[in-house]
């Protein structure tokens, strides 16, 4: 960031509105062509905690090409909605749009929309933002000066250039020798002068380039990889960069490379799914004592050390949580991959040769036609991506990032040889899966059914299952016979329930779902990996409890877990040596994942519901070494138990949410020595909280919500790492006693508010009073 120092200081400004001139909703525009680094300084911003306590509420939209209007203001109403609470007389509005300008009406805002492609998509969507004073657009595009003139006449946009030398050779060194001094023969040849002349001082080209040349011997190495950007001694364009980065790929992961052309361009990814696929396709090569996923993920951090994905965000403990891909390299990849046959990719044209297509992806604008024969006797992916029809029924939450891009509702229909005039009870039957017997992936986002076809039962090779965002309600007795399934994945269905002798299936690796009926199943499952979104049958005990035959699983999320279910799932528990993740709620649950020895490995600990035997295991030392998040709901600890947790290692994100404290004063005395994130949601009972002053000493972010009864916060440890306080539909002498006792503190407070009228002035930077709106 060193080379755009000068345009964010300039961008922060605008902002903050820092010297006071803008007196308006402002659009400020980031331009420049692609990878030019638009998106990373916008992102630098977004970040920047002055930024982030400056504004109430936050949203960064990515902007795939052609997707639908209602996505976009979907998008953002799910952020919006995760930050603000629920106006009274809201849960009556049914319209997105109008719930989104709700949201934001009266509130400080700042918007991101990454990747402006259509001046039309920005007039709609700048219509329902409302004109809040404060607030502000931040827009990322390649359109030019020209296109985007009118957008705000009053703030000029900034417009990036290229690296001039100096900066460029900081960024290729950074990426190749790290915090490393360069050798001396790098500076005697002057690689840099003609990296600089291939890559043109593109940011994107020259960390691509880093990528190839970081595992690589100098000079030898060096030498000839320049001479294949050379012609006549003159520099081959950037393109030429792509495809020597793609040439040096190992083979094993030029595959995997290339699957990122399955998915439409500017749309994140979640690595879980992408490895999943992976497997099932065969890329990934086992290794001796590691599963299959771990290898998937090291090919994955491998793509991302050569700069050919990148990393969106990562979760507490810094593990990769989505990906993406830059649009110059998914430009360069649909082409390769539809050159070298690997994937046929849809946007306008007919199949021309249904026969001979091994790997369809379906990626089609709105409206277009496209016609899917009966039969591709050769198929073994069909991979599609359907935006959800609004005439649905089901709704599950969140849209997931992988699923956002498109509307494919009227492609279903016409390509299912259904009318679109059809009622919104026509459902699809999927004939054309009849004649592709050799089927080994097939994954259908938003795909309007209610049943799979009793035929899907014959597709005996199939290893990947995905069907979701749908209206789809069952699934076929035949399921049993996929002997090779190692994936199912029914989330954001109605599916309650599979044919009990698919629980048998051996191959199972990963089975994800809402709330499926789990049966008391008596075969081994030790390649079950995964179990997410379950509930258990009626009746469990120790010696009957399918839990039992599946310990090697690493997720575990089940849901509806009831007293008599406690006990075995205690045992169960005990067993699960692997465990890394798990979710569970209930009336009662267990607390024994706190003491037994079997949860070193566990990472994520989620629960919903009152723990039983809480009280009994304060004697015990925790065993929990590698916890990194931690979040708990209804659990009703003691100050006991939270000074246990104190002592974990490794936490670095942790909730207590409704009614999870139990006393008066919450006193963190000291231990969270990783603590980064607090929050403390609905615990009716808090009266006052203190840190102390060797408690949590990395904590960047302190957050708490509907707590009524708060009155004091006390921070003794100066808390230097602390970046922002988020207090939130709180007692208002809470801020108060913080301004009159921490001044340092109140000024780390990011301003946000219940649904309220503006009583005072805005004074940006600086905490506002604002008005409860009377309820009648």
């Amino acid at each position: 960031m060193g080379s755009r120092q000068d345009e964010f200081e300039t961008l922060k400004n605008h902002i903050m509105n820092k010297e006071g001139n803008i007196s308006h909703r402002a659009v400020i525009s980031i331009l420049g062509e692609r990878g030019i680094g638009k998106t990373t300084l916008a992102k630098k911003l977004y970040n920047d905690p002055d930024i982030m306590k400056h504004f109430e509420v936050h949203a960064w939209v990515c902007l795939p090409q052609h997707i639908s209007f209602r996505d976009y203001v979907e998008i953002m109403y799910t952020q919006v909605s995760s930050q603000v609470p629920e106006a009274p007389g809201d849960g009556e509005i049914t319209h997105k749009e109008l719930k989104l300008s709700q949201s934001l009406q009266n509130r400080t805002y700042l918007i991101v929309l990454d990747g402006l492609v259509s001046i039309s998509d920005w007039n709609s969507l700048f219509d329902v933002l409302p004109d809040t004073n404060g607030s502000r657009i931040l827009l990322t595009t390649h359109l030019n000066m020209k296109e985007i003139k009118h957008i705000d006449p009053q703030i000029a946009p900034i417009e990036l250039s290229y690296l001039d030398m100096k900066h460029g050779e900081q960024l290729f060194c950074q990426r190749v020798f790290g915090a490393k001094e360069p050798p001396q023969i790098y500076w005697s040849k002057g690689y840099y002068e003609k990296i600089h002349n291939i890559s043109t001082g593109l940011p994107l080209a020259i960390a691509v380039l880093a990528g190839v040349l970081r595992s690589k011997v100098i000079p030898m190495e060096w030498d000839d990889v320049f001479k294949q950007l050379e012609s006549n001694g003159q520099p081959k364009p950037v393109r030429s960069i792509w495809s020597l980065a793609f040439d040096d790929l190992p083979h094993y992961l030029k595959s995997c490379f290339l699957y990122f052309a399955s998915v439409s361009e500017n749309v994140i990814l979640y690595p879980d799914r992408l490895v999943r696929l992976w497997i099932a396709e065969g890329f990934v090569v086992p290794k001796k004592a590691e599963t299959l996923e771990d290898v998937g993920f090291d090919y994955l951090k491998e793509l991302v050390s050569r700069g050919l994905v990148q990393v969106m965000e990562k979760d507490a403990g810094g593990c990769i949580k989505l990906v993406s891909i830059h649009n110059l390299l998914h430009a360069f990849m649909e082409s390769e991959a539809q050159d070298s046959c690997f994937l046929e990719i849809h946007h306008h044209a007919n199949v021309a040769n249904p026969s001979a297509v091994r790997r369809l992806a379906i990626q089609n604008y709105v409206d277009a036609y496209v016609d899917i024969p009966n039969a591709f006797p050769k198929l073994r992916s069909l991979l599609c991506d359907f935006a959800e029809d609004q005439r649905s029924s089901s709704s599950f939450g969140e849209l997931q990032p992988q699923s956002l891009w498109g509307n494919f509702a009227e492609l279903c229909y016409r390509a299912c040889s259904i009318s679109k005039n059809v009622g919104s009870n026509t459902l699809h039957g999927l004939h054309f899966l009849q004649g592709s017997r050799f089927l080994r992936v097939i994954d259908l986002n938003g795909l309007k059914m209610q049943k799979l076809p009793d035929e899907i039962g014959s597709i005996i090779h199939l290893r990947y299952l995905g069907i979701r965002n749908s209206n789809l309600e069952e699934l076929p007795s035949s399921m049993y016979k996929l002997d090779n399934l190692q994936t199912l994945d029914v989330r954001r269905t109605n599916v309650e329930k599979v044919v009990d002798e698919f629980w048998e299936i051996e191959a199972l690796r990963h089975v994800l779902a809402e709330k499926m009926l789990l049966p008391n199943c008596s075969v081994p499952l030790n390649n079950l990996m995964t179990l997410n979104g379950v509930v258990p049958s009626d009746f469990w005990d120790e010696k009957k409890c399918p839990l039992n035959n599946m310990i090697y699983l690493r997720s575990l999320s089940l849901s509806g877990i009831s007293a008599p279910h406690t006990t075995a799932l205690s045992t169960a528990l005990r067993k699960m040596e692997f465990l890394v993740y798990l979710n569970l709620s209930g009336e009662i649950l267990p607390s024994n994942m706190f003491t037994t020895s079997s949860m070193r490995r566990l990472q994520v600990l989620i629960l919903h519901g009152e723990l039983r035997g809480l009280s009994d295991s304060l004697g015990y030392r925790y065993v929990l070494p590698n916890l990194t998040i931690l979040h708990l709901h209804k659990s009703e600890l003691s100050q006991k138990f939270v000074d246990k947790l104190a002592l974990l290692p490794c936490l670095a994100e942790m909730e207590l949410l409704v009614v999870s404290y139990s006393d008066t004063t919450l006193f963190f005395h000291d231990g969270f020595p990783n603590l980064k994130k607090l929050k403390l949601k609905e615990v009716s009972t808090l009266q006052e909280l203190v840190i102390g002053s060797r408690a949590m000493p990395v904590l960047s972010i302190l957050a708490m919500y509907d707590c009524d009864s708060l009155k004091t916060l006390k921070v003794l440890n100066g808390m230097e790492h602390l970046q922002e306080v988020a207090i939130y539909n709180m007692p208002e002498i809470v801020v108060d006693n913080i301004k009159l006792e921490d001044e340092k503190l109140f000024y780390k407070i990011k301003r946000l508010t219940t649904p309220t009228v503006l009583t005072e002035r805005v004074v940006p930077g600086h905490f506002v009073r604002r008005a409860r709106i009377p309820l009648e």
